[in-house]
């Protein structure tokens, strides 16, 4: 047996890094294939339909293309254990990878061979099916990065790795692809943004499938045993578990076709209807299958497992009983829990939840057309304006809004942000309504603070990029100081034993009343202008001022109780 001399130089592992682990490059690479078709999904499509001269009421109706984003996690449960056909011998999580990834640059090819003036349904029908292949990536990438971490920090730094790719594609897609727009037009450039996501396609290759348990009594995934969580399913009997389920399903896909045929027919018959008057008609009874349904769900459960009501149906097979049994911890569990637990308090905090966002969120499809149009009170702005404006310094006043945000949080407590910061952010629409109406406001701003100056490498355009810069930058500010403050409320109601589930459920929550308004808002855009709209909207934005409000004074009434109770002399 050899000994170390006492001089001898041990080797030391070197530090992982990019260079010399490739889970790190290729979780970088697969960040940009999850990114890139979001940005384009969500944003990048809009511009160029905004360039192309389409409607912003059509803009309205194609924004529901990507509502596969905020539902997602319907079929998350079935990807869990399930590979890829045909793709299986790559492993569970990398089977999924590369077909996705490719579908969806041949998605972005499609882009570039259509043209919105006579191709504007099959665009959208590829806009569904790019967002359903990238919110299907992200399930998959989301398992794969927890699933392959060996530790804690490293979780950390794959989860920076794959912000920092996310982030990349982000500026790609969006001041990448605006910028350049503006020089070779836009069917080149969403040819190239196809181009790159078929070489990040490499993040794919390199990626090694994460270690999976081989010994028999090892039935548990490393996501399992990271995110392990009781479920209520064995509390219910299954015959009323099934049958709820049935029906919120059923609801959900009648939600699901009402949406699609009515998006369908107002691309093909743009006169045979209005999307304001679908809204006002069908907008309620859709929040009612698709929101309200789960929670009376819950509440039946609740009651027959106080008071039983003895049911016989056919039991399903084995196999059919545990996909029902997945979507049941995925859809109704969550709401079971939560209304369980908070009682009837869990109503005002899914009317804080649905209505939070909705005033900065249900016009993020204007947006382009806005900066860039010409009508409606729209600001006129060449793309690389936009791109400056929006992407660059609109990116960098969000970073300061969150930082604000995790300021004010720790300052002043969670629920007066909460409450502060929807009122602000709710107000920052009324910057917008000012520049729609010529900016006498954002005029008195500058002429006071002078800051125009620095816009004068714009030239004679400097003091309108000057107008939209702050413009943006003070709404960004808000927004991000809104997210931080938000999240630390869903935090807080979140209970960590449902953590994924009830995150992905009231995450989805959280956008659906403004993805379901758009169309109707293009509609009413094209009808009262820019400017009405923002007014509207920051005025809607009362409502969950209030709600915050009173959620606000629930808690400190209920902090002084129990403070009055401590100090209360024992008898």
């Amino acid at each position: 047996m050899s000994a170390i001399a006492p001089d001898a130089v041990v080797p030391t592992a070197r530090k992982p890094s990019i260079f010399n682990d490739r889970r790190r490059l290729a979780i970088f690479l697969l960040g940009i294939g999850s990114g890139l078709p979001y940005a384009v999904v969500t944003g990048t499509l809009n511009a160029w339909f905004q360039a192309a001269h389409i409607s912003t009421a059509t803009i309205g109706v194609l924004a529901w293309s990507s509502l596969a984003y905020s539902f997602k996690f319907l079929w998350s449960p079935a990807l869990h254990k399930t590979a890829m056909p045909m793709f299986k011998r790559f492993g569970l999580r990398r089977s999924w990878f590369f077909p996705l990834q490719a579908l969806n640059a041949l998605c972005f090819l499609g882009f570039s061979l259509l043209d919105p003036h006579t191709s504007l349904l099959a665009i959208a029908g590829v806009a569904v099916v790019a967002a359903i292949l990238s919110a299907t990536f992200d399930i998959v990438l989301d398992a794969w990065r927890i699933e392959t971490a060996r530790d804690q920090a490293d979780v950390d730094a794959l989860s920076t790795l794959y912000q920092a790719g996310y982030r990349s594609a982000a500026f790609i897609g969006g001041a990448g692809a605006l910028i350049l727009s503006d020089h070779i037009g836009w069917q080149p450039v969403l040819a190239i943004l196809g181009v790159i996501m078929a070489l990040a396609l490499a993040g794919p290759i390199i990626a090694p499938e994460p270690p999976r348990p081989e010994s028999a009594g090892a039935h548990v995934s490393a996501l399992e045993a990271k995110h392990a969580r009781p479920t209520l399913a064995q509390d219910y009997s299954v015959a009323w578990r099934n049958i709820v389920l049935a029906i919120v399903v059923l609801g959900w896909a009648w939600a699901f076709w009402t949406l699609g045929s009515f998006m369908i027919a107002s691309l093909i018959h743009p006169d045979a209807g209005t999307a304001g008057a679908f809204t006002v008609s069908m907008g309620p009874l859709i929040v009612l299958a698709t929101v309200f349904t789960p929670a009376f769900g819950a509440l039946w459960l609740m009651r027959e497992r106080a008071h039983p009501v003895t049911i016989s149906m056919p039991a399903f097979p084995p196999k059919v009983q545990g996909v029902a049994d997945a979507m049941f911890g995925a859809i109704i569990a969550p709401m079971l829990e939560l209304i369980s637990r908070l009682r009837w308090v869990s109503l005002l905090a899914l009317g804080i939840i649905l209505s939070y966002h909705f005033p900065h969120t249900v016009w993020g499809s204007f947006a382009y057309p806005f900066y860039m149009g010409n009508e409606h009170g729209a600001l006129g702005h060449t793309q690389s304006e936009v791109a400056f404006a929006s992407k660059m310094i609109g990116v960098l006043a969000t970073i300061g809004g969150i930082a604000l945000g995790g300021f004010l949080l720790r300052w002043m407590g969670r629920m007066p942000a909460l409450t502060i910061a929807c009122m602000v952010a709710s107000a920052a629409n009324l910057f917008f309504a000012d520049l729609a109406i010529g900016a006498p406001m954002m005029n008195a701003f500058l002429g006071f603070t002078h800051l125009d100056f620095l816009f004068t490498p714009f030239g004679e355009r400097g003091y309108s990029v000057a107008q939209l810069t702050f413009a943006i930058a003070g709404e960004n500010i808000t927004i991000g100081f809104a997210s931080v403050v938000y999240i630390a409320y869903l935090t807080s109601i979140i209970n960590p034993k449902f953590a994924t589930v009830q995150a992905a459920l009231l995450g989805s929550l959280t956008i659906l009343i403004g993805q379901l308004g758009k169309p109707a808002l293009g509609e009413l855009i094209e009808t009262q202008g820019f400017a009405y709209v923002f007014t509207v909207t920051a005025i809607i934005g009362v409502i969950p001022v209030i709600l915050c409000g009173i959620e606000w004074w629930r808690e400190w009434s209920k902090q002084r109780q129990e403070a009055a109770s401590a100090a209360a002399p024992a008898e």
